[in-house]
């Protein structure tokens, strides 16, 4: 699938989830039969752009050493996040991607890492232990997520995210 096609269609179907293989191949500036031809249905495509968005992370995080200490770590997984925003906000937004069960099986077989990470950060006393690793990691993920949000609507410069990203979830906003 072409970069242009993956940008464009994750781009309708964020703002429409519910618009059309049509819709998609007129904002592509493609016909609909050439779209029909690559995704027989809808869903096909969704689960392409789901896998594309999995690939992205995938190939983002393959050279983060999830030994080193906990900060680092953070700041690493932090600095090669942000910048992918709209392509992985499609995993955490598209309705029913969990659903499909091989998407819903490379979503948790690319937290088990992570989630290690985080139980061994709260053995080691650098992440707090009376919370369940998987909320640890999801707050993660969900203060990631406000800031392409931010971004995207332009409250927020790209490159103050990773701070606001690690301040939020190291320490919270009580004063």
């Amino acid at each position: 699938m072409s970069v242009h096609l993956v940008d464009i269609a994750t781009r309708v179907l964020l703002a429409d989830p519910s618009a059309s293989l049509g819709d998609v191949a007129k904002a592509a500036g493609i016909g609909r039969t050439t779209l029909h031809k690559r995704y027989p249905t809808r869903q096909d495509l969704v689960v392409a752009l789901a896998d594309s968005a999995l690939d992205v992370v995938d190939e983002a995080v393959a050279d983060v050493d999830l030994t080193r200490p906990t900060r680092e770590v953070l700041d690493d997984l932090v600095a090669k996040l942000v910048p992918l925003g709209p392509r992985l906000e499609f995993l955490l937004r598209f309705p029913g991607l969990e659903q499909d069960p091989r998407v819903a099986e490379r979503l948790d077989r690319m937290d088990q890492p992570f989630l290690a990470f985080v139980a061994t950060g709260q053995q080691q006393g650098q992440l707090r232990a009376d919370l369940p690793a998987w909320w640890v990691l999801h707050t993660f993920y969900g203060v990631i997520f406000t800031a392409w949000e931010a971004i995207a609507a332009g409250r927020l410069a790209p490159l103050d995210a990773p701070r606001l990203v690690l301040t939020t979830f190291l320490e919270g906003v009580r004063p």
